[in-house]
């Protein structure tokens, strides 16, 4: 099932984060946990979906991994991580789409999981073709390719499931917001 976002985000704006590259970092380092977070928070509510648990467990360790991979660099660069999560406009927006039922709130997580790791694929492609550090340039090149993985699994992991026509629909319905949402927000050096 191939994703296709509903908003391209302008090359712009990867100009404009090149700029402020430092909070860019910051901003990535806080998804990269959030979402290892959102996997085990997953494995926890639904501790009967056996089949979804050993990808969602791994999917965590690779967030971690990419999150320990974003704090080297920034230990490089003298800076520091923050204590508190910050408020994630993005996400706040969003998440009025997801449903309260169990079931469905569960094929609403891994759709927008997978949706938001696109918006991430999307994004680290623009910062790897505008940045001039080469070492950063690097890292988000292949970062991208890796997170486009993870959009794949998400859309699997909700397939084992749920019908695939389900699945299509719902994917449909949570792009459309997705895109709703991003076209809106201000620019920030942040990747959703």
């Amino acid at each position: 099932m191939e994703i296709k976002l509903k908003y391209d985000t302008p090359v712009e704006w990867a100009d404009q984060v090149v700029g402020n590259i430092d909070a860019f970092l910051q901003d990535h380092a806080d998804a990269e946990r959030k979402v290892a977070h959102m996997c085990l928070s997953l494995i926890a509510k639904y501790p009967d979906k056996r089949d979804i648990i050993a990808d969602l467990n791994q999917i965590a360790v690779e967030e971690l991994l990419h999150f320990k991979q974003v704090y080297d660099i920034m230990y490089k660069r003298g800076l520091t991580i923050d204590s508190e999560f910050k408020k994630d406009p993005y996400m706040k927006g969003i998440s009025s789409i997801i449903r309260e039922d169990s079931q469905e709130r569960l094929l609403d997580r891994l759709i927008l999981a997978s949706v938001a790791e696109m918006r991430g694929v999307e994004r680290f492609k623009l910062i790897s073709d505008a940045i001039e550090d080469q070492e950063l340039k690097k890292f988000y090149s292949n970062l991208h390719l890796q997170e486009k993985e993870h959009v794949d699994i998400f859309l699997q992991l909700a397939e084992r499931y749920f019908p695939t026509e389900e699945v299509e629909s719902r994917l449909e319905e949570i792009l459309i917001k997705e895109g709703e949402v991003t076209e809106y927000l201000p620019w920030r050096p942040a990747i959703h």
